[in-house]
This record gives C-alpha cells, sequence and structure tokens, in this order.
C-alpha cells in the first residue's frame, strides 16, 4: 500500500514538472525533467536540467541493474569538429591522392625515342595509342616548409603499366633471356606486356597561393618501387580457330625500379611526366631501354 501511494505521489509531481513554463526567455535557461523508475522493487524519481540552448550538450543516462549507459548528444559547437581535417589547407593544396591516367612508350639506352637500331630493342617499341597507365594514389602526407607554398609530400601508388606491340613478332622469355620470334602462321590480334607497380614517391611541392582554386602547382621529385607481378599474353587465331597464351614469371624484367616524376596543374587539373631511371629489363641479351608515361591526375 505505501508503495502505490508513493508512486501515485511520484506520478503526481510528474504532472506538475510537465506543465508549460511561463513564457520567458530560454535561450540559455534550463529546463527541469522529472524521469520515473522502479529500482529493486521501489520507485525512484531523478531530475535532470535539460538546455534549450543547442549549443549545450544533451546528456542521457540509461541505468541498468549493475551498471548504466550515459549517451551525450554532441552540439552545434562540436559538430564540425571531426570534419577539421577535410578542411585542413595542408590537404587542399597536396596534389597527391587520386587517379593517374596515361599512355605509356618506352625508351632507348639514350633516353631517345628511336628504338629500330636494335632488332630486339625495337620490337619493344609499343604502339602508343593502345598503350596505357594508371596508377592510383594514395596516403598522402605533407610536410610543411613555407606554410603551404613549400613542402615536402609523399604517400604510396600501385602503378600499372600495359604496353600493347604489333602482332608481326612475339617475345619469348627463357629464364632470365629475352628473344624475338616471329608468329609464324598465327594471326595475333592481342599481343601485351603488363606490369604492376607498389612504391613511395618523395616530392618537393610548391603552391603559388594559399587559395587551391587559384594556385598553380608544381611536384618534382622521384618514385621508388618494386614490381609485383608481371604478365606477357597473346590472342591469335590459328587454323581458324581463336587462342589466347599467357605467361607469367620474372620475363627477364627488373624486379627493382625508380622513376623521375614532374607533375603540374592549375587547381584541380595535374598532368604528368614519368621516366624510369633503372632500365626496364635485366638481362644480357637486351639493351637498356626505360619506361615512360605521361598522362593527367583525376584528384580525390
Amino acid at each position: 500500500m505505501k508503495t502505490i501511494i508513493t508512486t501515485l505521489a511520484l506520478l503526481l509531481c510528474a504532472v506538475v514538472y510537465a506543465q508549460e513554463p511561463q513564457e520567458s526567455d530560454t535561450t540559455n535557461q534550463g529546463v527541469e525533467r522529472l524521469e520515473l523508475g522502479i529500482e529493486n522493487g521501489k520507485p525512484k524519481a531523478k531530475v535532470q536540467t535539460v538546455y534549450a540552448d543547442s549549443t549545450v550538450s544533451d546528456t542521457t543516462r540509461i541505468e541498468l541493474k549493475n551498471s548504466y549507459i550515459t549517451i551525450v548528444s554532441k552540439s552545434e559547437a562540436d559538430a564540425g569538429e571531426d570534419d577539421d581535417w577535410e578542411d585542413d589547407p595542408k590537404y587542399a593544396l597536396t596534389w597527391w591522392n587520386g587517379f593517374d591516367l596515361g599512355m605509356n612508350t618506352i625508351l632507348n639506352k639514350d633516353y631517345g625515342i628511336n628504338l629500330s637500331d636494335d632488332p630486339l630493342s625495337g620490337m619493344l617499341e609499343p604502339e602508343l595509342a593502345k598503350s596505357r597507365y594508371i596508377a592510383f594514389n594514395f596516403a598522402q602526407v605533407k610536410g610543411r616548409i613555407i606554410k603551404d607554398y613549400f613542402g615536402i609530400t609523399t604517400g604510396l601508388t600501385v602503378q600499372i603499366y600495359n604496353w600493347k606491340f604489333s602482332g608481326s613478332n612475339q617475345l619469348v622469355f627463357n629464364g632470365d633471356s629475352l628473344m624475338l620470334e616471329p608468329t609464324g602462321e598465327r594471326n595475333v590480334n592481342k599481343n601485351k606486356l603488363r606490369a604492376e607497380y607498389v612504391g613511395i614517391p618523395l616530392l618537393l611541392e610548391f603552391n603559388t597561393s594559399l587559395d587551391p582554386d587559384k594556385a598553380f602547382h608544381i611536384s618534382a621529385g622521384v618514385v621508388g618501387k618494386v614490381r609485383l607481378g608481371n604478365m606477357y599474353k597473346q590472342k591469335y587465331e590459328e587454323d581458324g580457330n581463336n587462342n589466347k597464351a599467357s605467361l607469367k614469371g620474372e620475363l627477364g624484367m627488373n624486379r627493382w625500379a625508380a622513376d623521375a616524376m614532374l607533375r603540374i596543374g592549375y587547381r584541380r587539373l595535374t598532368i604528368f611526366g614519368q621516366v624510369g631511371l633503372l632500365p626496364l629489363f635485366d638481362n644480357e641479351n637486351t639493351q637498356d631501354v626505360y619506361p615512360v608515361s605521361v598522362g593527367f591526375m583525376i584528384k580525390t
């Protein structure tokens, strides 16, 4: 009977607290809230102050048998704190994260475009319009030297080279040797060499403005990388049948690589060029040749 009377009293108090307050400026004033409950068979009441001002955080406490959970809602004043890094001009003025799209070719030992001096190197001259390059650049880190006008940028990159050759000859790999053979009766419609690398850049970066929408930017440096894998693939028609063949392995390619890189842009538009500093192949049967690619970046 005593419990019932106490409960009724608490309910009456709740009705009183629930009445509309008198008109007044409650911008920074608290409003009392009554919470009712039953604990160990006994009524329990708790008064909590809630603020109408949205800049003040609201706290909700859920009581369990042997513990409680506290939920704190974020105020408007704190709402944007988690996103501050996105607005950091250091990264708004860093031009590494994104996708590089471009074309590939191969240069001779003197970094010239003429590969016909050597029969084997001559076969390595790819069809420029069909040889594509793509890179995924991410994890950018920038160190400021002079505000955001001048700094050092690094990160990670995954690069994929595709060189497509004419179908009149084919590459033959024997251990660490690379040889050239005619395709004979084969009607080759795809003759492709692919290589994938993972690398780390070290670039000096310069911006002409602290406003990303007005900045011309230049980055120059080197990318050190290691080859993840490679494949030589052919598709051809022979005796009326469509065939394909692929070959994986070392294929006489150099495992380690390094590129000299230059990136120039205005606002979000960036064009790039990079050329190998180490030979593409690592064997005695092939003259030194170097990969080169040019294209543009899509910033993310």
